[in-house]
């Protein structure tokens, strides 16, 4: 028998063999390794899991009666650690006492000597496809769990996002650099952690976020590292912290800034040394994941000051992709104001099918300092507010924080178009014509800007 159970690039199985014959560990390691099975192997218990805390392994195949620690103590000494793998024991004594305890402690399989290669693979196959089913399960749990509020994806054709595209699709196939993505609040950091993680050979894995900002400090430890049972008075139960939760996968940090310096030493351990232990635990457990961290601040000027770990900022700043702010994406804000008009006209069952000329305009003279976040708000509510069948500057009237005119204005209405070609006079004056310094000195966009010199004519 040659079939092997892994196809294509996928990496092959490891196998964990736990014996005290020495001829079993010889005859069936071999005999599995040509079949295309990793296999290590030890000679009794206690050296089974010393090996399986140094290497890992995706089964562990065990003989139950060995002197020292058994096969049932491998399995319990597998579970105390929290290990993700499966257990298959194996035993020249097959009493059905000894079955129904391996299968009650939580062995996948049992079966007895002497080993038959092909009742083996069977197993082990089985075993396999128990494997995938459950993690598969456990990433559409964590994908539903964590979807985006909007549902929205990366949205744009602006040279500056496609600055922020081609970054992405470099540091995505590295598989382990860390990533720190920055940016005003509101521009869609979470988006581009997810496209890094789409895009990388994680994608099939889980992708968790966590909220820094969100997590009290006292309970930031337990919610990153987990816990065991026991290890605070609420603690009635082993629990998987975010870093576990992620093995294999994508962990995103947001608002890393907010992490007090305590959870920065832990943080900044773990990337060091790859493990990490839960809190009232004893072990160190392996660390396979990759960190993307964000934040809407500086963290050069905070490390400056010391309100950042120097050595921590170094750690997160391998790779950074800055995401610019609304403002500075031209026509993205019509193409993305269009996909939030079609997304919550189906939402609410709207025959509302898109911008009209001056909704565009507004849309296009307006800074967006809520960036994406605020577009995504304001047409919600125009799609609520909507009449007709496209969205008019009746409904965005939020943008000025006044109702937009059906007729021609004869009051205030001019006095604050005066108002607003005064601000941009005195401010043209002061940056001496530059378009771009005018721009920041009023705190919009240079494409807003633009529209605004041709709406009052000045050059």
């Amino acid at each position: 028998m040659t079939d092997t159970i892994h196809s294509g690039s996928s990496p092959p199985l490891r196998i964990l063999l736990i014996d005290d014959e020495e001829e079993i560990l010889a005859t069936v390691g071999q005999l599995l390794r040509r079949m295309g099975y990793e296999v290590s192997t030890a000679s009794n218990g206690a050296e089974g899991l010393e090996r399986f805390e140094r290497d890992g392994a995706d089964i562990v195949v065990s003989d139950v009666m060995m002197p020292g620690i058994d096969g049932l103590g491998v399995l319990r000494g597998l579970r105390a650690l929290g290990a993700d793998v499966e257990v298959i024991l194996i035993t020249g004594v097959g009493t059905m006492d000894t079955a129904v305890e391996a299968l009650r402690q939580g062995a996948f399989d049992f079966f007895t000597k002497p080993v038959r290669i092909a009742e083996l693979t069977a197993s082990l196959e089985r075993t396999r496809r128990y494997q995938e089913v459950r993690r598969d399960r456990d990433r559409l749990r964590s994908r539903l769990a964590n979807l985006e509020p909007d549902g929205s994806t990366l949205i744009g054709d602006s040279a500056v996002m496609a600055r922020v595209m081609d970054l992405v699709d470099r540091v995505a196939d590295t598989d382990r650099t860390t990533v720190l993505i920055t940016g005003e609040s509101g521009t869609g950091k979470e988006l581009v952690a997810r496209a890094i993680h789409d895009r990388s050979p994680r994608a099939a894995e889980a992708f968790i976020t966590l909220n820094c900002t969100a997590v009290p400090d006292a309970l930031f430890e337990s919610e990153l590292f987990g816990h065991e049972k026991g290890a605070f008075t609420d603690a009635t139960a082993r629990k998987l912290g975010m870093f576990e939760l992620a093995t294999r996968g994508t962990l995103f940090l947001d608002e890393i800034a907010d992490m007090s310096a305590t959870s920065q030493a832990k943080i900044l351990r773990v990337l060091e040394e790859r493990t990490l232990r839960r809190v009232g635990g004893v072990h160190e457990i392996p660390v396979n994941v990759r960190l993307v961290a964000a934040t809407n601040r500086d963290l050069e000027s905070m490390q400056r000051d010391g309100a950042f770990r120097k050595d921590l900022y170094f750690r997160l700043n391998v790779f950074t992709v800055h995401l610019p702010p609304l403002r500075e994406r031209g026509d993205d804000i019509l193409q993305l104001a269009e996909h939030f008009v079609e997304r919550f006209a189906r939402e609410f069952r709207k025959d509302v099918s898109g911008l009209d000329d001056g909704a565009r305009q507004l849309l296009r003279s307006y800074a967006f300092p809520g960036n994406v976040r605020e577009l995504r708000n304001l047409t919600e509510r125009g799609v609520i507010l909507a009449d007709g069948p496209t969205l008019t500057p009746r409904e965005l009237s939020d943008l000025t924080g006044t109702p937009v005119a059906t007729a021609p204005d004869t009051g205030p209405g001019l006095e604050l178009k005066a108002l607003e070609e005064g601000a941009i006079r005195v401010a043209f004056e002061r940056a001496g014509g530059n378009q771009t310094e005018t721009a920041r000195l009023l705190g919009i966009g240079v494409d807003a800007l633009r529209y605004r010199l041709r709406k009052y004519g000045l050059r």
